[in-house]
């Protein structure tokens, strides 16, 4: 082989090189990023999101009026699933929303979903304006609202199904 080849291929292994310790590196950063700070980004960044949210439900971040004006909102545990004698969460029982609520596996959050479906910080539930959204954040499997998933920010209304893994609930 002559000798500029043997050089240029050279620079391309270097470049390549360089290119995937990059990758890795970028890997590596986004696996210890908040996932709610990187939910959030990929929503911004998005463009299609809004157009999607649309066509799915309803108007992007519509103001509606409060889900219940003079009661607190809540959600109650519709199904949910069993494992041997071990029940996650107990069907009918209602929990409290607050201004904020997280969702997921790991103790710090509002309301815990022990399920292997559901990620360490799975989705939020918050109170805007005097409605309620839903929001999913970043998690691996997902979350649906009445059977759509959600890809973007939602408003939620009185009679809603959301699903974290296993977990069905209705929003009232």
């Amino acid at each position: 082989m002559s000798e500029p080849l043997l050089n240029v291929m050279k620079i391309m292994l270097l470049a390549g090189l360089y290119l995937f310790f990059v990758r890795v590196l970028w890997s590596v950063l986004s696996e210890l990023r908040d996932p709610r700070t990187v939910a959030r980004k990929r929503r911004d960044l998005d463009p299609t999101a809004a157009s999607v949210r649309t066509t799915a439900r309803r108007a992007p971040l519509a103001p509606t009026p409060p889900a219940n004006a003079g009661q607190a909102a809540a959600v109650a545990v519709v199904t949910t699933q069993a494992v041997g004698q071990i029940r996650f969460l107990d069907t009918g029982v209602v929990y409290p929303l607050g201004s904020q609520i997280t969702l997921g596996r790991a103790d710090t959050n509002g309301l815990v979903l022990n399920d292997t479906y559901v990620s360490t910080v799975h989705a939020r539930i918050f109170l805007t304006n005097g409605t309620y959204f839903v929001e999913d954040l970043s998690s691996r499997n997902g979350s649906t609202l009445n059977g759509q998933a959600i890809i973007a920010t939602t408003a939620l209304v009185p009679g809603d199904v959301l699903q974290f893994g296993a977990t069905s609930m209705e929003f009232s």
